[in-house]
């Protein structure tokens, strides 16, 4: 067999050498080498023309060229077909072509393929020595160091001024002395000796209880109680300047904060001041709303300037023999209403405020507000719709000349300020009274004028009937009105445990403990369960109770008032409080209560709690007992839903 000279292979030898016979006309697998095919050169796309003129004068040259056992005219046809399908391809194998070797073997021939190693050298030291030296490579070398220091020096910076200024989640701010702690209300009355060296003993009682916050009332020189005979002076029955000063200190050592309870809008009838402004001396001549009287033209007797009436009922007007005029009292006889449209009254009262701050009080609880300023004009008040059927009682009138006056924002502002400013802001500034909603929106247009403003609602008259619904949405309201209001179950008239029973008053006022409000309390309330009183109190310190979202609820068709206070933060307990409003034991299911988990910890419960539950004790979240009229909180890690 012969073969084409150069690089180039005959298809009949590739042919023959990719088809060694194995007698049966099949290829052997361990003989088989598979061939690539390269396109040819463009000089050499012809040849199968050249070689089949060549075969038209040797006509047996090619008969010569056919293997031994194949049908001339079959395998003649497949060489034609393969040469015309493959007319520009070579068989060149997969390595380049200079490593291909062909041996002729028994006539066949027979493609070696040999693997050379090709190694890349590079420069070598000689050569890198030249540009070693060489001014510009130096230069370059330099410029891409100090680019790199640079870039990286950048970068670096750049990371930095990300992390400072970007912007930060800004903390909470800090909650108030008066927002973390409950308000205590201490009277004389409520020691054995009635002064206040009896009070100073509660106040470590009061600290073992976590109480920061001491509101002190009937301390104020009176005549009778609400009757301020002098505002600057104590009452001879409960002590001296120097047991008041003890008193503070001993607060203060206590870390706990004194609040004093005045009332500005009267004072008696025996105060100097009003003694004066009968006698028209001066600067007192104004110092209470004096108006001269009406004669009635059948009667031709002197008729008071209005028909303004008192809280009390009746003529809210009294005439004064001496001066021969009718002074204005909004309340009893005895106790005139003070001219606060007269700023010398104003800052009269400011002075006030200032002698107790110099002496370390820290805030006020100021009543009877709502009543500070009226009408210049004394124009009459409007009929209620009760009118004429009460005529006479104050319920007849509207009041819309005597109470709520909006010039009572801009007296209420000055004393707020006073407040302010000796107590570098960390002063109290509230209100004793219930406000309306209306009220509270006029007096914090601008800015806060009122801490701890509290609602109008049936809580201060709250009684052992009250059911789950009503108190949901009475406290509802309450938090809806203000972002922290002050929550008092006492009232004027009657306090809370005159009304309830003992076990059932410490219930609700347990309940009340981890509101988003200021329980404002009597002594009874914080010793009665003491235990209990203690262990919230302290909770109020935490987060969930600072800064934690606030949800009610009313499970057990209506019979259980529950709220939970959640922070959800990692790590962070949330905390669940439920009072049972019915007259029977039931077992509460708190799964559906958002965040709630399969199990919660008992935190605390009220001494008429008889269920045999331990505070730290886990309980199953669908299975919680509670006893009537009791109170029960639980802490729990909220799940994450």
């Amino acid at each position: 067999m012969e073969s084409k000279s150069g690089s180039k292979l005959d298809s009949d030898s590739a042919a023959e050498a990719a088809t060694a016979n194995t007698g049966n006309g099949s290829v052997a697998p361990t003989d088989l080498v598979q061939p690539t095919y390269k396109q040819l050169p463009d000089e050499d796309v012809n040849w199968q023309a050249r070689n089949n003129a060549e075969e038209k004068e040797q006509p047996n040259k090619a008969a010569m060229g056919k293997q031994n056992g194949t049908d001339p005219e079959h395998d003649d046809g497949a060489q034609e077909r393969m040469l015309k399908d493959d007319v520009k391809l070579s068989v060149v194998p997969s390595k380049d072509a200079s490593e291909v070797k062909f041996i002729p073997e028994n006539g066949d021939a027979k493609i070696d393929i040999e693997t050379v190693k090709q190694s890349l050298s590079g420069m070598g030291k000689a050569e890198l020595m030249k540009y070693a030296n060489d001014p510009f490579w130096i230069r370059l070398r330099w410029f891409l160091f100090v680019a790199f220091w640079v870039l990286w020096a950048a970068m670096l910076a750049g990371a930095i001024a990300i992390i400072v200024m970007a912007p930060k989640c800004s903390p909470p701010p800090p909650k108030k002395w008066w927002e973390e702690s409950p308000i205590v209300r201490l009277d004389p009355s409520d020691s054995a000796t009635k002064d206040l060296s009896g009070l100073e003993s509660y106040l470590d009682i009061l600290k073992e209880q976590h109480v920061k916050a001491i509101s002190l009332s009937s301390i104020i020189k009176e005549t009778a109680p609400g009757h301020t005979e002098d505002y600057k002076d104590l009452s001879q029955k409960v002590g001296l300047f120097s047991d008041f000063t003890k008193f503070v200190e001993k607060a203060k050592a206590n870390d706990q904060n004194v609040i004093l309870e005045l009332d500005p809008n009267h004072s008696s009838d025996q105060h100097p001041w009003f003694l004066k402004s009968i006698k028209k001396e001066e600067p007192y001549t104004s110092y209470y709303v004096w108006a001269d009287g009406k004669v009635d033209p059948e009667s031709r007797t002197l008729l008071p300037p209005n028909n303004w009436v008192s809280l009390n009922g009746g003529s809210a007007w009294k005439f004064n023999e001496e001066r021969q005029q009718f002074y204005l009292h909004q309340f009893n006889e005895s106790q005139p209403d003070l001219n606060y449209t007269n700023p010398a009254v104003v800052n009269e009262f400011s002075d006030i405020l200032k002698h107790w701050l110099k002496l370390s009080v820290k805030g006020f609880r100021l009543a009877n507000t709502r009543y500070l300023v009226e009408d210049p004009s004394l124009a009459n008040d409007s009929h209620s719709s009760s009118y004429p059927a009460e005529s006479g009682t104050y319920q007849s009138l509207l009041h819309i000349h005597t109470r709520d006056h909006p010039q009572n924002a801009v007296v209420l502002r000055k004393w707020r300020d006073v407040v302010s400013n000796y107590t570098n802001g960390d002063g109290l500034f509230a209100l004793s009274d219930d406000i309306g909603p209306d009220v509270l929106q006029m007096y914090n247009q601008q800015k806060t004028l009122v801490d701890l403003p509290q609602s109008i609602n049936f809580l201060a008259n709250i009684d052992p009937t009250v059911t789950a619904s009503a108190l949901n949405q009475s406290i509802s309201t309450v938090l809806a009105f203000a972002s922290w209001p002050g929550i008092d179950f006492n009232g004027k008239e009657t306090s809370l445990r005159k009304r309830i029973h003992a076990e059932i008053a410490d219930s609700l006022t347990l309940m009340t403990m981890l509101l988003p409000a200021t329980p404002i309390l009597k002594l009874n309330d914080t010793i009665s369960a003491k235990d209990a009183f203690a262990i919230l109190a302290e909770t109020r310190k935490s987060k969930p109770f600072l800064y934690g979202d606030t949800k009610t609820y009313v499970l057990n068709n209506g019979t259980v008032f529950v709220y939970t206070r959640n922070w959800i933060k990692s790590g962070t307990p949330g905390y669940l409080v439920a009072y049972n409003s019915a007259s029977q034991n039931t077992t509460m299911d708190l799964t559906s209560v958002k965040y709630v988990p399969e199990e919660v910890s008992v935190h605390a419960r009220s001494p008429n709690y008889v269920e045999n539950l331990d505070v730290l004790k886990k309980v199953i979240s669908n299975n919680v007992p509670i006893s009537p009229k009791s109170t029960l909180v639980v802490t729990f890690a909220p799940k994450k839903e």
